[in-house]
């Protein structure tokens, strides 16, 4: 297994979450999306593993600590990306 980050798992399954549950954040692109999940992992601390065994122990503890940390930076994102100044990909 390569060193991976479980940061993006739990920020994407929480996006996904969000989108299913908010009609206005469900209607984001791909290439929206993909600026919000950047933009949240840059204000988390990140959080590697190495081994299977170490991603399902580290999955099971780590979810419930830091899901209230995930949502609001998503919301933060979400809040940037809709406001920004560049052109629109909503419109497209």
């Amino acid at each position: 297994m390569n060193v991976h980050n479980l940061m993006e798992d739990i920020v994407r399954s929480c996006l996904k979450d969000l989108l299913q549950h908010q009609p206005q954040v469900g209607e984001l692109n791909e290439k929206l999306q993909s600026d919000i999940i950047a933009i949240t992992l840059n204000q988390l601390p990140p959080k590697y593993v190495s081994t299977d065994r170490g991603e399902v122990l580290a999955k099971t503890q780590l979810r419930s600590q830091v899901e209230t940390d995930v949502y609001r930076e998503l919301a933060n994102a979400i809040e940037k990306v809709m406001n920004s100044n560049r052109p629109s990909e909503l419109e497209k």
